[in-house]
């Protein structure tokens, strides 16, 4: 049986702007299971970084209980809710590093309120540099390091305290795609070495594609949608997430191009413009083929992606079907039994077509 380590039941966040009083968060439940990374994606004003702050509390709710490590923290009195946030590390954009200390002096910060000695502290804080690869930079200062590795340090900070779950406020947003990549394969690796728990904030599904097990999609302060990585790349039910997925997997770029494209805007009766979304099995079926053989229908493929989810594959294609229109559309009944989403495109609407 799983066990969740972050609950969160029926937060409210309300602010006062003025005279008007102003709903951050409605009505949110979140349950993360312990060892999990969970995604939580939204726009900016969506009220996914104030939702994260009231899991260690640095933002009280107006209602609701706040769960974590089996401790109901609103009840906690104050010494012990600081003994409790010490094990909820929490890594910003902007790295928040102490510019007059050096790398191993900003590690070791965070241990000066703990009972260990110097040596044990400079040890730990050496060790927590050389997970993040950059023990032999640990008498430089932050000056003197790139966006990347600043974020390394900033982690191995947040690891002093011996955490359970680390927060990752869009910690990697002001990093370029590269680094950004490296940071989130470290994140990967203390998630699977260390046993924690990772809870990252972005507003780029692309972060969360690459290391999440789940996501939560927020808007104006509610979770418009969760579950797994896989469900949610697959059969996204709301615009937002579509949108958010569309772009993380290049295939809304792709749409605009060839939807705007004058050559693809009037189609004859025997052709059809079609974006299809394989998953699982479907991506291994030569469908493209079995489509002409079978129904006499051609398909010219102007796109085409493939992403790895943990163990399951999804398709993404926009193609042209050309045939007699009875024959597309029994093509198309075909594809909905063989488990493939498909949307019919053209200049004026797009219509989806599922089983």
């Amino acid at each position: 049986m799983t066990e969740n380590i972050i609950d969160l039941n029926q937060i409210n966040v309300e602010f006062k702007d003025g005279e008007k009083q102003v709903k951050a968060v409605t009505d949110v439940d979140l349950q993360v299971e312990k060892g999990d990374i969970y995604g939580i994606v939204g726009y900016s004003g969506a009220g996914k970084s104030t939702l994260v702050r009231v899991i260690n509390l640095l933002q009280k709710p107006t209602s609701g209980k706040v769960k974590v490590n089996d401790q109901d923290l609103l009840a906690l009195k104050p010494e012990a809710l600081r003994q409790a946030r010490t094990k909820i590390g929490m890594i910003f954009q902007h790295f928040n590093l102490m510019k007059s200390r050096t790398i191993l002096g900003n590690v070791e910060y965070p241990l000066f309120k703990t009972k260990l000695s110097k040596d044990e502290r400079l040890k730990k804080a050496t060790e927590l540099l050389r997970l993040v690869g950059l023990d032999q930079r640990k008498n430089d200062y932050p000056r003197q390091l790139s966006g990347g590795q600043k974020q390394r340090v900033a982690i191995a900070r947040a690891l002093a305290n011996d955490p359970d779950i680390l927060i990752s406020d869009e910690a990697t947003s002001a990093l370029d795609p590269k680094t950004t990549l490296s940071i989130l394969n470290l994140l990967k690796q203390l998630n699977q070495k260390l046993g924690l728990t990772i809870v990252l904030i972005t507003h780029e599904m692309q972060a969360v594609k690459e290391i999440c097990n789940h996501v939560a999609v927020m808007q104006k302060g509610e979770v418009v949608e969760r579950g797994t990585i896989e469900s949610i790349f697959s059969t996204p039910k709301k615009l937002l997430t579509q949108e958010f997925i569309n772009i993380a997997t290049n295939v809304g770029p792709a749409v605009q191009k060839v939807t705007e494209n004058p050559k693809f805007q009037h189609l004859s009766p025997d052709q059809q413009l079609v974006q299809l979304n394989f998953i699982g099995k479907s991506t291994e079926e030569p469908i493209i083929s079995t489509l002409a053989k079978q129904f006499n229908v051609d398909g010219n493929i102007l796109f085409a992606n493939v992403e790895q989810l943990h163990s399951e594959t999804l398709g993404f294609m926009i193609l042209v079907l050309a045939g007699k229109p009875t024959d597309i559309t029994e093509a198309i009944s075909f594809l909905k039994v063989n488990q493939v989403r498909v949307k019919l495109l053209n200049q004026a609407t797009e219509s989806e077509v599922t089983g």
